[in-house]
């Protein structure tokens, strides 16, 4: 009878946990499992961590979901990520490690191994984007040469990689420089999932995310007042505002100059600002020959960055505004992001069952 393999001792987590690094254009890798990550740490440090390594390998932003899973479990990766949109994921690493890896010693029990791993990865890849790149983690002591050459032979487009668990104190650097070398690949292809984040995303994605985290309509959240008053002090405007954008308006869980609650949608800059992956901004809204975003109103300078779910759905804006219009090259779009990562992890706090679904991102204290 087979036993469980011994892995990294690493407090348990039933959570699905994203974590960021700062930096423009972020890259977002899934990861089904923790055996790429340093062992001993909790996992949302853990894949902070990995984001911040392929940052600094890349130049961009990182955003790594890491999602509790193992394959001795033998639940699916489907099964493991459910309620998360894998579509929006540049590349997915899983983690293969129990019952696919363990004692598989004869050349019948490896081509056994081989074929359980296509089939998880066969029911996982009609959700993901045409051009998503899969990446299979070999976590074993033992040496899986024959498994690595079974899965390259049966499927030529997988990327298969052993990485050594036990001796791991940090990200593999191999595995840092495979996953930045896929993600410069796919950027050159049509319909990249880089590509597709720059376009609009399903309403009814947005919708339902909004109304599985329970923000609209909720009491004030003191560490959102918080962070809308930190806004308005590093940016030097008189407004900022944490925005939620549910079906047929604009609900503001926390503001600063205007009031909170809700807002027509045609007096929202927000509106636009979520249906794109980056920040938007505008230096002076009354400037005639600019398109109109919203109704004319008090506000003249207007800088957003889309608030995204843990798996990348836009569910609203982190944005600061002013009366008075300035530059637009002027704004630092890095720190900007940085908010909506705050505000994410604030939303998603695990402490906190009751607002959010399937998971969420572990809270970053706020200053």
């Amino acid at each position: 009878m087979l036993e469980a393999p011994h892995l990294p001792t690493r407090p348990s987590s039933t959570r699905i946990v994203t974590a960021s690094a700062s930096g423009p254009d972020p890259d977002r890798v899934l990861v089904f499992g923790d055996a790429v990550f340093a062992p001993g740490l909790p996992l949302h440090p853990a894949a902070r961590r990995t984001a911040q390594a392929l940052a600094a390998r890349t130049g961009r932003g990182a955003d790594v979901t890491a999602v509790p899973w193992s394959s001795w479990t033998g639940q699916t990766l489907v099964a493991a990520g459910n309620g998360i949109h894998l579509a929006n994921h540049d590349v997915v690493m899983v983690c293969l490690s129990g019952s696919v890896v363990h004692s598989r010693t004869t050349t019948t029990a490896v081509v056994g191994a081989a074929e359980e791993a296509l089939v998880l990865v066969d029911q996982l890849r009609p959700r993901l984007a045409p051009t998503a790149e899969i990446v299979l983690a070999l976590a074993h002591d033992e040496d899986r040469t024959d498994l690595v050459a079974a899965l390259h032979r049966a499927r030529p487009d997988l990327v298969v990689l052993r990485v050594e668990a036990d001796a791991t104190s940090g990200v593999p650097s191999f595995l840092l420089e495979v996953t930045q070398l896929l993600l410069e690949q796919q950027r050159s292809r049509a319909g990249s999932p880089q590509w597709l984040r720059s376009t609009p995303q399903p309403f009814a994605h947005r919708y339902d995310a909004i109304r599985r985290l329970g923000i609209v309509d909720a009491p004030a959240d003191a560490a959102l007042d918080r962070l809308v008053q930190h806004m308005t002090e590093l940016f030097g405007t008189k407004g900022a505002a944490i925005t939620f954008l549910p079906e047929g308006r604009q609900w503001s869980a926390a503001s600063t100059w205007i009031p909170r609650g809700s807002q027509a949608l045609q007096d929202s800059f927000c509106r636009s600002t979520v249906l794109r992956s980056g920040a938007m901004v505008i230096g002076d809204a009354w400037d005639p020959d600019r398109p109109r975003i919203a109704r004319r109103g008090r506000i003249r300078f207007y800088a957003g960055h889309p608030l995204e779910s843990v798996d990348g759905t836009r569910i609203g804006a982190v944005c600061v505004f002013d009366p008075t219009p300035r530059r637009e090259d002027t704004v630092e779009l890095d720190l900007l992001r940085d908010f909506a990562v705050l505000a994410r992890d604030a939303l998603y706090r695990p402490e906190d069952s009751t607002r959010f679904g399937s998971g969420g991102a572990h809270r970053t204290p706020v200053a």
